[in-house]
């Protein structure tokens, strides 16, 4: 005969057959990222299309201002102004002959203590002085030089005025000077 005691509170065991909650909350969860993960991914694809409009857009535009800038380049403009002169003092020097060296051979040959007070030069080679000497033959001296250099062409004297005061002689000059280059020179 087996006794049996059985000393625990007396329990009655009940079979629950209703809702598993871990399972169902696994399920949940895992819909749930997915729904997340799914919808970070269009979300972000959706932004990196929209990077890759506006780069497009700034790229567009980009290309626009260069093609302005080039055309604001192309030809004078204030952009490039000084290569333009730079090319044409160039050509212009290759044609002309530097009128600052002109006007120091002319002036070389002035005698000892001769003044010019005006100077006028045009580029066609008509140069107009007036010149103060000291003594009288300064001029005819002047004038000999001038006939004999090799830079001008024609020279006249147009007046002689004295001033008495002074004792000075001015004397007014009009020469045709050579200045294209290969001229007579």
């Amino acid at each position: 005969m087996n006794i049996n005691i059985d000393l625990l509170p007396q329990r009655v065991k009940t079979k629950e057959g209703g809702f598993p909650v871990i399972p169902v909350a696994g399920v949940l969860t895992v819909v749930a990222t997915a729904s997340l993960l799914t919808y970070t991914y269009f979300d972000t694809k959706s932004s990196v299309q929209s990077l890759e409009e506006q780069i497009l857009a700034q790229t567009e535009v980009q290309n626009t201002l260069q093609q302005d800038f080039l055309t604001k380049t192309t030809g004078l403009t204030e952009y490039n102004y000084v290569e333009q002169y730079t090319h044409m003092n160039r050509l212009l020097g290759s044609i002309y002959k530097d009128t600052i060296d002109t006007k120091e051979r002319v002036y070389m040959l002035l005698p000892e203590k001769a003044e010019v007070n005006n100077y006028s030069f045009v580029n066609s080679g008509e140069l107009s002085m007036q010149i103060t000497f000291q003594s009288k033959g300064d001029a005819a001296i002047y004038l000999n030089r001038l006939l004999n250099a090799d830079l001008v062409s024609s020279a006249e004297v147009q007046t002689i005025s004295t001033n008495d005061q002074d004792l000075v002689y001015q004397s007014q000059f009009t020469l045709m000077l050579h200045t294209l280059v290969g001229e007579e020179s």
